[in-house]
């Protein structure tokens, strides 16, 4: 067979921002690298570089180079650089459908602040890819991709048309043999030649008449600079094969000219491929990422989930423009879900970064939400309480608040109490020259955070009342003349005072109210109604109209539908050694993936000792704590991996179960120290059915059937381990979590049926090992992380049980994972003066407000998410839009619903008008569909503007 035509080298650097070093440390070299890299290519006009489709590698040079920014620009100016689109190259499973397309909408915005960036979804070391990228990348106006892991084995050409859930096509071309399939082509000098024809040879199937491309470069490394010279040297010697130096978009546009033109029939006779790509047939996936360092994953849903509700609140009832905090938090964020970041496989002083990071943007989000509730809370008064329902969905909230000495005979049947507080915040001896030192403790009228209500000098002291809500005026000065008459009646300052300061009876209570879609309530304490659906609670039982659960002795638990549907030793745990590392789980000898508890005999499954206890009564929450004792081996044996160690710990695991009025769904919270090193620890949720063909998974704006098995065909067990991001369903059960997590289904022959497998917790010391029992290769070097391991970090797992006869759809799966995940918020009111807000007396300052809405802002009737809702800038140029945000989860088309004030556009998810004047109420989303629409009108006006 004769050489090849062409080959495209496309010079590149793949640049892993953080990984066995932290982001610093990468950084100077990055920097270094582009200092060569700009002379080269102002010395070789012909050199193309492609920046590896991360505008923040930019971003991250011209930080520490800004004097750069004119040579940068210039290069992408004449096409030699390569920039964007992605702000930084993600994890797509590790973070929420929304931050994927704020990953792209900070990517380009950086990009163009410097010049054009590059149009192709460029993925090339994800573990694996969400389903609905290609609707993501299509929204921007994106019609191509280049990725190399996932890709099913079926694939044999070069290229393949990959569709999302709702028919959304990107052309993708694959990386078969990697992102550095050319370096070996110059590896050895003088024979280019030689090389370029046998590998042309080699894969000659692959591409056909096409030029094949030739990626050049690895991680953290640039092609070397004499590049121009060698190609030049080889076509004068007269290389059978055209040798072209371009960028990887320049490579699409030469081998599908008619796509790239706008031709959507171009893609006839290449393969097709639907849905995610998580083969193993040609490339690892490492997917024991989804459960190393789980706190971290739980960060990142926290974070992503906080700063999506400030953003909502702040849009339909806030009166500032935080756009500036928005954008600052949301960079954080989306720099911390790249590949090796979020994923936790490097080394401890990266996912410490990372997680200060996620902190910043979850803090900036708490501000905002504490501006907006406050502002709320000056439009009630303050022995009420202001509710905001930061989701589409009309709901019953459940919220905590505090009542001052309350009479249970004057409070509504929605009014659970739960417990007193102290009431005695200080009581300490002082001499009449120390005295002084309570002026210094007072501010204003606040006092041990709450505000001073009354005060008096008793035979022996003073006595102060406080409250978090002001009754009368306290005169500050008064005080003080009174103070200082009394130290002056004692001249050698030797009396003793007793000083008391004691809180009115405070009592926490919950309390149920009706919310509806981004929306607002009043809640007065007097007046809150039940739902009619109370929970009744026993010595080891909690039961509404609609679902029960008994904790049996083994500490696990039998949940009982009002269908029917009975799930039998649910909550019960699995503990197994692992001696894999941060990127695969290692089971021990005999211990591969099959039946539950099933892992080589090592699986320790039984509690030495189980503990219930009521902790909440009812009728509108109840809840029990199960504590379960088990004794787990301390380690995987340190001279014989196959085994576990004789030496064991005491792992004590507090399980938390709670049933609301009115609702479905078991809560369930999973609380532990980690004692152990090299394990994992799953909890199990039966399906009540067996020998299931898969699950239903949703996450990143989809969900996704999967089989049992995973293909394989790699150097890597496919072991079906999955990951979730909201709900995962199977048989008769969902389980909704609150965490980016791992789960896998399996038989179950306690319960007879298969089972959900949720991971709550894998350790390990390993950042890669060499020798590993499910992967030929290592995945890195073999770095020590012992923070991986987790010993004596307390982990803490919340999720929800929904269980059915029917299927996720028509459960409700989808809706009750919005409700679950994302909370109301609430705050006493202030109107008419300062009261405790956020902990913080004062905080609400004395403004008063107009009053609360009437209406909601958006409210979605059916099961149609409202996934996003923020402020955007008009297109007018002056003032801002609403922008909001909706995703069909089902597989068939559905009437949005939506009732919202104000004239709307249907938009891409670039903002760019697709129709106008569109009827939200009236308007139907297609399958799978991620719809967005902008509002044409100034900013709310829901609450009066000040």
């Amino acid at each position: 067979m004769s050489s090849p035509d062409e080959l495209v080298i496309v010079p590149h650097t793949h640049w892993d921002r953080e990984w066995y070093e932290p982001h610093d440390v990468f950084r100077l070299r990055l920097v270094h690298m582009v200092d060569r890299l700009l002379d080269t290519l102002e010395q070789n006009p012909g050199y193309r570089f492609t920046l590896d489709g991360q505008a923040a590698a930019v971003d991250d040079y011209l930080e520490i180079r800004p004097e750069q920014r004119q040579r940068v620009a210039a290069a992408v100016e004449r096409g030699q650089l390569a920039i964007g689109p992605f702000l930084i190259l993600l994890d797509e499973f590790l973070c929420d459908g929304e931050t994927i397309v704020r990953n792209l909408e900070l990517g380009l915005r950086a990009s163009r602040r410097i010049g054009p960036e590059m149009r192709i979804g460029y993925l090339p070391d994800m573990f694996g890819h969400a389903a609905q990228m290609p609707q993501v990348l299509r929204g921007f106006g994106i019609r191509d991709a280049m990725l190399w892991r996932g890709v099913p084995a079926r694939v044999d050409r070069h290229a393949f048309a990959w569709s999302a859930p709702d028919g959304s096509v990107v052309r993708t071309e694959y990386l078969l043999d990697g992102y550095g399939n050319a370096l070996d082509l110059f590896a050895l000098p003088g024979q280019l030649e030689a090389l370029v024809a046998e590998y042309g040879r080699s894969i000659a199937s692959w591409y056909g008449a096409d030029p094949i491309l030739g990626m050049l470069g690895t991680d953290h490394s640039a092609p070397p600079a004499d590049l121009m010279q060698v190609v030049a040297a080889a076509e004068a010697a007269g290389i059978e094969t055209a040798l072209t130096v371009d960028t990887a978009e320049g490579y699409v546009r030469r081998a599908a000219p008619e796509w790239a033109s706008g031709d959507d029939d171009a893609l006839a006779g290449i393969p097709s491929v639907a849905g995610e790509l998580r083969s193993h047939a040609r490339g690892n996936l490492l997917p024991g990422v989804f459960s190393i360092r789980t706190n971290l994953k739980q960060a990142m849903a926290d974070a992503e989930r906080r700063l999506s509700t400030a953003e909502r609140l702040d849009a339909a009832f806030g009166a500032d423009d935080h756009r500036a905090f928005f954008d600052t938090a949301w960079y954080r964020l989306v720099e911390s879900t790249a590949h090796d970041s979020v994923t936790g496989c490097g080394v401890d002083a990266t996912a410490n970064e990372v997680e200060s990071r996620l902190a910043t943007a979850a803090n900036v989000a708490r501000g905002v939400v504490l501006r907006t509730m406050e502002r709320l809370a000056a439009s009630v008064d303050p022995d009420r309480h202001v509710v905001a329902n930061p989701t589409g969905f009309a709901r019953r909230a459940h919220v905590e608040i505090r009542l001052h000495a309350p009479d249970p005979a004057r409070l509504g049947e929605g009014v659970q109490l739960l417990r007193s507080l102290p009431e005695v915040l200080g009581d300490e001896t002082m001499t009449s020259v120390e005295l002084r030192k309570l002026l210094a403790r007072i501010h204003g009228r606040e006092l041990f955070g709450q505000l001073i209500n009354d005060w008096t000098f008793t035979d022996d002291g003073i006595r102060f009342r406080v409250a978090e809500a002001p009754v009368g005026e306290f005169d500050l000065a008064a005080f003080v003349e009174a103070l200082e008459a009394r130290i002056a009646a004692d001249p050698d300052g030797s009396g003793r005072w007793r000083v008391e300061i004691l809180a009115d009876p405070r009592t926490v209570a919950v309390v149920g109210v009706e919310v509806g879609g981004i929306g607002v309530a009043e809640l007065d304490p007097a007046t809150a109604a039940s739902a009619g659906d109370p929970v009744v609670v026993g010595d080891r039982t909690l039961a509404n109209a609609q679902v029960a659960v008994e904790v049996l002795e083994s500490g696990s638990v039998r949940i009982e539908a009002a269908d029917g549907t009975v799930l039998d030793d649910a909550l019960r745990l699995v503990d197994e050694g692992d001696r894999g590392d941060s990127y695969n789980f290692g089971p021990l000898a005999g211990g591969e993936a099959g039946e539950a508890g099933d892992s080589g005999g090592d699986a320790v499954t039984t509690p030495a000792s189980v503990e219930v206890e009521v902790l909440e009564a009812g009728p509108i929450r109840g809840r029990l704590l199960v504590r379960r004792t088990y004794a787990i081996p301390a380690a995987v044996d340190a001279i014989d991996r196959d085994r576990r160690s004789d030496a064991t710990v005491p792992l004590v695991v507090d399980t938390v179960l709670e049933l609301r009025e009115g609702e479905p769904i078991v809560r369930v919270a999973v609380d532990f120290v980690n004692p152990a090193a090299d394990h994992r620890l799953r909890v199990l949720v039966p399906t009540a059915v067996a020998d299931l063909p898969g699950s239903s998974a949703a996450g990143q704006y989809a969900v996704t059937e999967r089989g049992r098995t995973g293909e394989g065909g790699w150097g890597e067990h496919p072991l079906p381990t999955y990951p979730v991001a909201r709900f995962v369903h199977a048989g008769r059960a969902s389980l909704i979590v609150t965490k980016h997590s791992e789960y896998e289904i399996v038989g179950d022959p306690v319960s007879g049926s298969d089972a959900i497998a949720l991971t709550l917790v894998r350790a390990v010391g390993m950042m890669s090992v060499n020798i590993h029992p499910l992967r030929d290769e290592p995945a890195g070097a073999e770095f020590p992380v012992p923070g991986a391991q987790y010993l004596g970090t307390r982990v803490r797992t919340e999720f929800a049980v929904l269980p059915s006869s029917a299927g996720w759809a028509e459960s409700g799966a989808a809706r009750w994972a919005e409700l679950v995940r994302v909370e109301p918020e609430v705050a006493r009111g202030t109107r008419g003066g300062p009261a405790v807000v956020g902990g913080v007396a004062g905080a609400g300052g004395t403004a008063e407000g107009a009053s609360l809405p009437a209406v909601p802002a958006i409210e979605v009737p059916g099961d149609v998410v409202l996934e996003s809702l923020r402020e955007v800038a008009a297109a007018s140029g002056e003032g801002t839009d609403w922008e909001a945000r909706f995703v069909n989860y089902r597989d068939r088309p559905q009437r949005l619903g939506a009732v919202a004030s104000g004239a709307w556009d249907r938009t891409d998810l670039a903002g760019d008008v697709l129709e106008r004047n569109v009827d939200l109420e009236a308007f139907e989303i297609g399958a799978a569909r991620i719809e967005t629409f902008r509002r044409r009108s100034p900013r709310s006006a829901v609450v009066d503007r000040d």
